[in-house]
């Protein structure tokens, strides 16, 4: 048996490979939230894994379109496999904990007579899973376009490289986890992974501006290949495809040479550092206290007539938003994306004032309109899941109201993110728009939307605030339903103020409708999820 040998080959125990192996994956989909979207029902657990296999697969008709509309097939195949790899290192960053490596392996495994090359091969088992569906997905796609366009040939040679990129990206993540966590505490690490997991973020959010700017570069210009292409890895694997095709080159056998061998590497250096020993360090280190800092004294909102529930939510926010890494990074990274955003839009010069040039005459504002309604959207995410989720075993417990919990947790974001979100939003317009009127008025019209698309996010998946664990690959398949469904709203936005835009009349109705709006919905929702919310479960 061909599967026999590799393995035993890798110095591990067949057996205990495939019992281990059967055990972690069926555990992982006994999960309603693996690889799935957060929905806040047990039920219909398929369809929502359908449902995120979607999301992923329209992110890979994107990336075919990408490689499409770029001159050779190389080139094509580079940023294709770049696009894939970003994601997949996205989805692994988020979920590093659970995914590479658990400090409770050692425990559990320690008393049993298992090998460290079978602890190794049985980790990278259970993520090669994960990334090679997400790689099918992604670049499923490109196979059909590929072989549309440059002929079978093509399509045999993508296949493998494709495959080359999954394993090289998951090889690249487990080595790094693995090695900076020998020279660094885990609570430093997790700062540093947390700072470049808001970098990858960034970036995947940008991925639709920026791809598109540089493929329409390449696709106007006469651009060719150069040697310096070869320090991208992804174009190492790229370089598979020309010779596929006959299209024989030293660069690209180079860089071919150059994928397969770093994979070798990899996979040697992972087998060191991922083992039962780097496990039983990790769990003594997770265990050892550090000295904290005295912690400021939490403070109350003193404002009367504050709803206690919205009381309860805003300080767990406040309280999570100093000690939960995680989350605090969430909501920083909403600046930085923003500013990404208005470089963009403000590359070509101001952006245009939606109350002159009406509809999509204001083209350039839908990047703008596209970071207000996703950014809080994905801030309220964060709220749902945190590693200190046995806490709210009070929700379950205490005769609260949790439909009011929940809707209160999107007013909480709205009054705390969305509302400073805005003003900075104004500030932004009045320097492009040289109005003040028309500055304030469409960063409160935006705002407004941005409170209830939180609150419609509430009625799809209504959770009690910090109360699920972080699960494997929920966090991706989120943030891409989040992008994708903002796009699509950001898009169609200009209809809408072309017609409450066109005069002071219909600019007073559009306002005075979604403040009605704004006041009604959250009740509404709060009657529509609280039978839903009763049926909740303590995760913990």
């Amino acid at each position: 048996m061909i599967l026999r040998r590799a393995i035993e080959a890798l110095g591990a125990d067949y057996d205990q490979w495939r019992v281990l192996s059967r055990v972690m994956l069926r555990n992982d989909l006994r999960s309603v939230s693996s690889l799935q979207l957060d929905t806040g029902e047990k039920k219909g657990g398929n369809s929502r894994a359908w449902l995120t296999f979607l999301l992923y697969g329209a992110f890979g008709l994107w990336v075919a379109m990408m490689a499409s509309a770029v001159p050779g097939l190389f080139l094509g195949g580079t940023i294709a496999l770049s696009a894939a790899g970003v994601m997949i290192a996205m989805a692994i960053l988020i979920d590093f904990q659970t995914v590479v490596v658990s400090p409770d392996d050692y425990h559990i495994l320690a008393p049993q007579p298992v090998s460290s090359a079978t602890y190794f091969v049985v980790k990278v088992t259970n993520v090669l899973v994960y990334t090679g569906i997400m790689g099918i997905l992604l670049g499923g796609p490109t196979t059909l376009s590929l072989g549309l366009r440059h002929g079978t040939l093509a399509t045999l040679g993508w296949l493998p490289a494709l495959a080359g990129m999954v394993v090289w990206t998951t090889l690249a993540m487990i080595l790094l986890y693995t090695t900076l966590l020998q020279f660094v505490h885990p609570r430093r690490l997790r700062l540093a992974l947390s700072y470049l997991q808001v970098i990858l973020m960034m970036a995947v959010m940008g991925a639709p501006i920026f791809m598109t700017e540089l493929t329409d570069l390449l696709g106007q210009a006469d651009f060719e290949p150069t040697t310096a292409m070869l320090l991208v890895p992804s174009a190492w694997f790229a370089g598979v495809l020309p010779l596929a095709t006959g299209d024989w080159s030293l660069g690209g056998g180079l860089g071919a040479l150059a994928g397969a061998g770093s994979l070798g590497v990899f996979l040697l250096y992972c087998r060191h550092g991922l083992s039962m020993s780097y496990s039983e360090r990790l769990g003594t280190m997770m265990a050892t206290t550090e000295a904290r800092r005295a912690r400021d004294r939490p403070r109350r909102l003193g404002w009367p007539g504050i709803p206690p529930e919205l009381r309860v939510v805003s300080t767990l926010v406040r309280g999570q938003f100093r000690h939960d890494l995680n989350f605090r990074l969430s909501v920083l990274s909403i600046i930085p994306v923003t500013l990404f955003y208005l470089l963009f839009a403000t590359r070509d010069g101001p952006l245009p004032d939606p109350f002159v040039q009406l509809g999509f005459s204001a083209g350039s504002l839908w990047m703008i309109h596209f970071a207000a309604l996703a950014m809080p959207v994905a801030v309220v995410d964060s709220l749902f899941r945190s590693e200190s989720y046995p806490a709210a075993w009070v929700f379950f417990a205490a005769p609260v109201d949790r439909a009011k919990l929940v809707v209160n947790a999107g007013v909480c974001v709205a009054v705390f993110f969305v509302a400073p979100y805005a003003v900075l939003l104004a500030g932004m317009f009045l320097w492009s728009f040289g109005n003040a009127v028309h500055a304030v008025v469409h960063a409160v019209v935006l705002g407004v939307f941005a409170h209830l698309a939180l609150q419609l996010r509430l009625l799809a998946s209504p959770l009690l605030p910090f109360s699920e664990p972080p699960r494997k690959g929920g966090a991706m398949g989120n943030l891409m339903g989040m992008i994708l469904i903002s796009m699509v709203i950001a898009v169609f936005l200009p209809l809408i103020f072309r017609v409450g835009y066109a005069n002071e009349a219909l600019t007073a109705v559009l306002m005075g409708t979604l403040v009605v709006l704004a006041v009604l919905l959250p009740r509404a929702v709060e009657r529509s999820i609280r039978p839903r919310v009763q049926r909740l479960e303590f995760a913990g």
